[in-house]
């Protein structure tokens, strides 16, 4: 990496760097520099310890010094050029350009990169995300459903009357491949815990599934802050488990076709919705047949979303594809009822 007065800056190797400023002194200067900036905990400092840790205490003082001098010209604007900088922002962004593709690489493992590896136009700081939603929380919109679909291991159990309740707990949040415009971020360390109330009925039903523990609990419900536990309170209205899930499927599938006539011959409502694969076409006009086909795979690759979704423990979006689902087999049993397939 190079400065400012073209003079080569190599940063101490790591094992190198660790034999000769023990652990405690680390975390003092970090801590030092982190006042300086105004950072005190979370991701910020994490990747101060860790310059420090790669590229030496020399390389991360200068830093800050050149931080100083830039924010005493008048600091350094956001890619947008809509605002000032943060200090910490300013240091970050003077590190990054200075510091070599190796250590670059193992203090921001998401720098210049989308989730999916692409390069990342310029966009949102995921660092100094805070300041645009001070800013657009004077203005902000409103809610009328908000759902989450919980899946984990349940916690210790309280049960009283008809209710049941668990406290579930989220560590180490890696962040998936958003789309492009949604940034990137590092592993979330910080806990996040949800207390979820269940009613005893539904509790009973999935008690005896969880007794394998390689079986995981699933929860649909409302999602609020409680600012007394301080976590997310959950409020279940549906409660099943992976396997009773994936047997439901596969109930469904061996259903599937059977359910396409009654016992008169005549189109039975509702069951349509179990189809998977397309009926006999023949005769019907070419429009429609195609129409068919094009539903009939856009609900297959819906389903696979959806297992491949569930199967990764993820739930971003997972209720937006079900209920597209739900909506393409509609379609589906219309034309199927329409021609008496």
């Amino acid at each position: 990496m190079h400065a400012d007065n073209n003079t080569t800056v190599n940063p101490e190797p790591e094992a190198v760097a660790r034999q000769a400023i023990p652990a405690d002194e680390i975390e003092n200067l970090a801590r030092q520099i982190g006042e300086k900036l105004g950072e005190k905990t979370g991701k910020p400092m994490r990747q101060i310890t860790q310059m420090i840790e790669i590229c030496g205490p020399a390389f991360v003082e200068k830093i800050l010094a050149d931080t100083e001098a830039a924010e005493a010209a008048g600091g350094i604007l956001t890619h947008d050029k809509k605002r000032r900088r943060t200090k910490g922002g300013v240091f970050f962004f003077l590190a990054k350009g200075e510091m070599d593709p190796d250590s670059l690489a193992r203090v921001f493992p998401n720098f210049g990169k989308h989730g999916d590896g692409s390069i990342m136009p310029p966009g949102i700081d995921w660092a100094e995300r805070l300041s645009h939603m001070e800013a657009l929380r004077e203005a902000p919109g409103r809610i009328n459903n908000l759902t989450v679909n919980l899946i984990g291991r349940p916690g210790a159990l309280h049960i009283e009357g008809s209710s049941v309740m668990t406290v579930i707990e989220q560590q180490d949040v890696k962040a998936p491949p958003y789309p492009k415009g949604v940034p990137p971020f590092d592993t979330v360390e910080d806990v996040t815990r949800y207390y979820v109330f269940m009613g005893l009925r539904h509790w009973r039903k999935v008690e005896k599934p969880l007794e394998n523990e390689d079986d995981m609990l699933v929860i649909e419900g409302s999602a609020i802050y409680d600012e007394q536990l301080g976590g997310i309170t959950v409020l279940s209205t549906g409660v099943s488990t992976k396997v009773l899930e994936s047997q439901k499927r596969q109930q469904g599938k061996k259903s599937a076709g059977q359910a396409v006539k009654g016992p008169t011959g005549g189109k039975s409502g509702g069951l349509a919705r179990m189809i998977t694969e397309p009926p006999d076409l023949t005769g019907l006009p070419e429009e429609s047949a195609d129409k068919l086909r094009q539903l009939f795979s856009a609900a297959e690759k819906l389903r696979q979303k959806i297992d491949s979704t569930e199967d990764k423990g993820q739930n971003s979006g997972l209720a937006m594809t079900r209920r597209l689902l739900e909506q393409t087999e509609k379609q589906i049993a219309t034309l199927v009822k329409q021609y008496n397939l």
